[in-house]
């Protein structure tokens, strides 16, 4: 406890990003940002609309009490598991959101992404699945005043997902 609130007070106060980088190792935060989909309706599709889209609903958690995290974009695959079985839906889109996410706070970010007509047509015939579920392959980008250029490469496995 007194341990962590003096190297709290000393990141604090040293300017130089070398012993910072001492006191809170690069892995450390990396470890410390957590990324997931929000519960309710993380993936949806909606079909009927003018411009058919994807609705990617991501919440990143900085639990960091040393540094802000800025999530700056992400590579998304998204698959789909149905009755047809387990299909990819999203083949590299891009989230291109900038958000600071302050220490010890969460931040959702949501992206749409228009859908082509093969993923159209594709979601179409599984729609009606009993079971549908995503599985999200992400390339998170983030950087820090201290880090920079950081990617963190995560899977998804099983999350709800709708198609309107």
């Amino acid at each position: 406890m007194i341990t962590e609130v003096i190297l709290s007070l000393l990141f604090s106060y040293v300017p130089w990003a070398r012993i910072r980088k001492l006191i809170y190792g690069e892995k450390e935060f990396l470890d410390d940002i957590e990324i997931d989909v929000r519960a309710s309706n993380p993936v949806s599709f909606s079909l009927p609309s003018k411009i058919p889209t994807a609705g990617i609903y991501l919440r990143i958690t900085n639990k960091s009490q040393y540094l802000e995290a800025i999530f700056d974009r992400a590579i998304l695959f998204v698959w789909i598991d149905s009755d047809d079985g387990f299909q990819p839906i999203l083949h590299e889109a891009h989230i291109i959101s900038k958000k600071t996410i302050k220490q010890k706070k969460s931040e959702e970010i949501c992206c749409q992404i228009d859908l082509n007509e093969r993923q159209i047509s594709r979601l179409e015939k599984i729609k009606d699945s009993k079971r549908l579920q995503s599985t999200l392959h992400l390339e998170i980008h983030i950087d820090s005043s201290v880090y920079h250029h950081l990617w963190k490469k995560l899977s998804l496995e099983n999350r709800p997902c709708k198609i309107e």
